[in-house]
C-alpha cells in the first residue's frame, strides 16, 4: 500500500491518515439542479414518481431490443383473450392489464390451476418511444415499441452557400 501500513498494522481509525477520505458524488437533483440544466425540473419529478410504481411478477415478459429504435415487449398470457386484456399508453407509461370480467358458471370447480386473477404491467417508454402495435397470438402479447424522433428535431445537415 502506499501509505506503508499494511492491512494489520493499520489504526483503529476508518481511514489511516494520508489515505484520502471517499469521494462524496451529487445527488442526480444536485446534478440536474444546476444552472446549466434548465428545465429539468419537470423531468426530476417524473423520475421521482417512478420510485412509486409497483415490480410485478406476473405475468411473465420478455424485453427485446431490434436496435436503438427499435423494441419488442412479448408478454405470456396462456389462456387470456383480446377482450380480457386492456393496453394504454398514459404519458410516458405503458400499462398492460387484465379487464376483471364475471366468469362464473353452473359447474363446480374441482381444481382451478390456471390463473385468471387481475394483474397489472407497466413499462415506462422514453422520450419519443411509441406503441406501435399489439398482437396476441397462440398466448402471446407482442407489444412493438418504436422510437419517433419528430423530423424538426433530427440532426440537419446545412449546406454553407
Amino acid at each position: 500500500m502506499a501509505s506503508g501500513y499494511t492491512h494489520t498494522q493499520w489504526p483503529n481509525e476508518k481511514y489511516p491518515k494520508g489515505l484520502p477520505e471517499p469521494l462524496k458524488l451529487p445527488s442526480l437533483h444536485q446534478v440536474l439542479s444546476d444552472q446549466f440544466f434548465l428545465g429539468f425540473q419537470d423531468q426530476i419529478s417524473r423520475w421521482n414518481g417512478l420510485t412509486n410504481m409497483k415490480v410485478a411478477t406476473f405475468p411473465p415478459y420478455n424485453l427485446t431490443k431490434v436496435d436503438d429504435d427499435h423494441y419488442v415487449i412479448e408478454v405470456a398470457l396462456a389462456g387470456y383473450t383480446k377482450e380480457d386484456i386492456e393496453v394504454t399508453v398514459e404519458k410516458d407509461v405503458l400499462t398492460v392489464k387484465s379487464i376483471e370480467k364475471d366468469t362464473k358458471t353452473d359447474s363446480e370447480v374441482l381444481h382451478q390451476g390456471i390463473a385468471k386473477r387481475l394483474w397489472t404491467q407497466q413499462f415506462v417508454l422514453g422520450e419519443w418511444m411509441l406503441v406501435k402495435d399489439a398482437t396476441l397470438k397462440d398466448g402471446l402479447l407482442t407489444i412493438k415499441v418504436e422510437r419517433e424522433i419528430p423530423e424538426e428535431l433530427k440532426a440537419k445537415t446545412i449546406k454553407i452557400k
